[in-house]
């Protein structure tokens, strides 16, 4: 009679295969066929012939298996594999074959395998040991304080902490890789950059004590400015940080050629802090240097300030062209503010690199004076044509008339007019800059404004006793000084045939007339006038100071 495996759909195939493994641990093959090939494989029967991953040895199959027999089932033994099929050696060809595979899993961890040592770390010993358990085996070991002593032959055990380890669950075991490594130095770097004068150093399991024990020939002369944890080929180590307590800086120039200087110095005492923007350097103090940002940690055993100096000065100039010959010029400052040239209409602060920067914004001529320059010269001069209105000239005019036939004639003397004319002629226009708001003009002769003009009187007795008098103004006219621009006589006797008239009435014979002109403007040829000045609010400066746009348009008149 075949013997069931603890279930009626399964019967042993031959006899199970039992290997000692390490630590007390066996592995337990047991090779079966199925009582009805046909169907066994079904979905319905998977139950009865496929156990669970990790149920025990002795456990029963389905409801109406049978129990383990007397002595039959190891202890902790529990599934690990299955694998089932028309499998050859495992009974007559054609059955339906089913091969379950035990290992011993219990509650605690055991190792699957002797450890595994090297020493790629710098040296220092490094063991890998696996280990295995049932599942839901709790693991309880904590990275950097667990640990084992480790020894090998007939040495003095080594004693190395848990540096990593991964956990590996499924279904039939929970698997635990372990790394532990003795303490030790894993690297050491020294930089001499920059005059740093700093010593990194990676160690594992070691305190900053025993750091300095170790490599006291290397960090003397320095202090601890830093610790830090971090990850070297996955474990766990801590970074010390040492620098000189002589202290460092460095020189640059990349602030538009300022020179800029950071200083790092070490103390056992605390540092105090010193005013930003003050003057001094890095021992003895630096003409034109001046502190511009300042990181100071007292918190450690060795204390450490960083101050930045640099060179006050100017980082940039812009120019932009605005109008009528005025540049806005924006110069911005490192530092200490210095000086510009124009009114200044504005202000800012800021920072580049930490480091205070002044934006001043003034306002300059082309050649880079002041708008408002105390010579008041222009800031802009233009050439132009302007319309420009020569007034016109009146004199005293003598005809003589002849009458009908040449029997009789008249000497008239009236007021001649040669009108004026409209010319466009070349001026200069300029544009100036001040403070004052009032027209302020310098031309030689002023302003052309003629507020008087020529006027002509003529006066006299006329024929038949009878006295006339006339005034007439010329308006846009002037006299002409070079020539006679008064007459006075008598009327000639009404005894012959030749008579005076003055202004269209004959003068009675011996009584006196006069006739003249006068006033008007000066001839502006040849003399600089102004034409035409404007004033208009230009802008404000950051005092609140108004400054004014003066237009003025001046002209050399030419000959008529």
């Amino acid at each position: 009679m075949s013997i069931s495996h603890r279930t009626n759909r399964l019967k042993l195939v031959g006899q199970p295969s039992v290997e000692q493994l390490q630590n007390g641990r066996y592995r337990l093959t047991v090779k079966c066929s199925t009582i009805n090939s046909r169907e066994d494989w079904y979905s319905v029967n998977k139950d009865r012939i496929l156990p669970d991953f990790g149920s025990l040895q002795s456990a029963e199959m389905s409801i109406d298996g049978l129990a383990a027999r007397e002595g039959e089932a190891y202890a902790d033994m529990r599934l690990t594999k299955v694998e089932s099929g028309n499998r050859s050696g495992m009974g007559q060809v054609g059955d339906y074959n089913v091969e379950l595979t035990y290992e011993t899993l219990g509650s605690a961890f055991v190792q699957v395998k002797d450890d595994t040592t090297d020493y790629e770390l710098n040296g220092l010993r490094r063991v890998t040991r696996t280990s295995i358990a049932e599942v839901g085996t709790d693991y309880a070991k904590t990275v950097g304080t667990s640990f084992i002593d480790h020894q090998i032959n007939n040495e003095t055990a080594v004693r190395c902490y848990l540096a990593s380890y991964s956990v590996d669950d499924n279904d039939s075991f929970r698997q635990v890789q372990e790394v532990y490594v003795a303490p030790g130095i894993l690297s050491v770097r020294q930089d001499f950059n920059n005059g740093l004068k700093r010593v990194s150093i990676k160690a594992f399991a070691m305190t900053d004590e025993e750091v300095g024990s170790e490599l006291s020939g290397v960090i003397d002369g320095h202090g601890l400015i830093s610790r830090d944890e971090s990850d070297y080929e996955g474990i766990k180590t801590s970074t010390f940080d040492y620098q000189s307590s002589e202290g460092s800086f460095t020189e640059e120039y990349d602030l538009n050629g300022l020179k800029t200087i950071t200083i790092t110095e070490l103390s056992a005492e605390d540092f105090t802090p010193r005013a930003i923007g003050s003057s001094g350097g890095f021992g003895t103090p630096q003409a034109g240097l001046y502190l511009g940002t300042q990181d100071i940690d007292n918190g450690g055993a060795i204390k450490v300030r960083v101050s930045v100096w640099f060179e006050s000065g100017k980082l940039s100039v812009q120019r932009s062209s605005e109008s009528d010959g005025v540049y806005r010029v924006t110069t911005t400052f490192l530092g200490i503010e210095g000086t510009v040239v124009g009114p200044i209409i504005a202000k800012t602060e800021g920072d580049i690199q930490g480091l205070k920067t002044i934006t001043v914004v003034s306002m300059q001529t082309a050649s880079g004076s002041s708008i408002t320059n105390p010579e008041s010269q222009p800031v802009a001069t233009h050439s132009i044509l302007n319309e420009f209105t020569y007034p016109g000239v009146v004199t005293i005019n003598s005809t003589t008339l002849r009458g009908l036939g040449g029997t009789y004639t008249f000497n008239a003397k009236d007021f001649a007019l040669e009108p004026p004319t409209v010319s466009r002629v070349r001026a200069t226009m300029k544009i100036s800059f001040k403070t004052e708001g009032a027209i302020l003009y310098t031309p030689t002769r002023g302003l052309w404004n003629p507020t008087t003009w020529a006027e002509g009187k003529s006066r006299g007795i006329g024929w038949n006793y009878a006295p006339f008098s006339i005034a007439r103004g010329f308006r846009g006219y002037r006299i002409n000084p070079d020539l006679i621009n008064s007459f006075t006589g008598y009327g000639i006797p009404g005894t012959g045939n030749e008579f005076d008239m003055i202004s269209g009435n004959r003068i009675y014979g011996n009584t006196e007339y006069n006739i003249e002109v006068s006033g008007g403007p000066p001839d502006p040829s040849g003399n600089n006038y102004t034409l035409d000045y404007s004033v208009s609010l230009a802008f404000q400066d950051i005092d609140g100071v108004s400054y004014y746009k003066h237009r003025e348009i001046t002209a050399i008149i030419p000959s008529r």
